[in-house]
């Protein structure tokens, strides 16, 4: 009787392990992002900049690797104009600056540390929605529209 009850607390020891250890958390739900947001935005990425890239340290190298490349990261800061306000006090007209990290560089040849850090990529001239919740940093921002590509103007002959 003991060993059956040893062993059914084992798996179930395993298993609430096995299902709390997750590589990222779950994703937020819209009303999660909302409540822990101060403010929620609608706007289009109006510049990017970015420092210098460095090695997040999140990345170590397979032990036979002998091409390792870690992962390399660069703080950056997105300008949004904004077309409408989700919460918060921000109005259609301003402009907003959003610091996030992005990957320059993906490790290669190496292992990436579960979690690590929350990575976001803002491409110029697109619509975003962004809410600045911290606790839902992996899910926070979501492209809602491409960049439209201009047409090149015609060449004369």
């Amino acid at each position: 009787m003991k060993n059956k009850l040893l062993r059914a607390l084992i798996i179930l020891a395993i298993f609430l392990n096995t299902n709390l250890a997750y590589a990222v958390p779950p994703p937020c739900s819209e009303e999660e992002l909302l409540k822990t947001s101060d403010y929620a935005i609608e706007g289009f990425v109006t510049k990017v900049e970015c420092e210098r890239a460095q090695d997040s340290k999140e990345c170590t190298p397979f032990p036979e690797s002998k091409e390792f490349k870690p992962e390399l990261v660069s703080n950056c800061i997105a300008g949004v104009e904004v077309t409408e306000s989700l919460k918060g006090n921000h109005s259609a007209g301003d402009k907003v600056q959003i610091p996030f990290l992005k990957v320059v560089q993906v490790c290669q040849n190496g292992e990436q540390m579960i979690p690590g850090s929350a990575k976001k990529h803002f491409n110029l001239n697109s619509k975003i929605r962004y809410y600045n919740s911290a606790s839902c940093e992996y899910w926070n921002l979501e492209e809602i529209e491409k960049p439209t590509l201009k047409p090149e103007l015609e060449k004369p002959n």
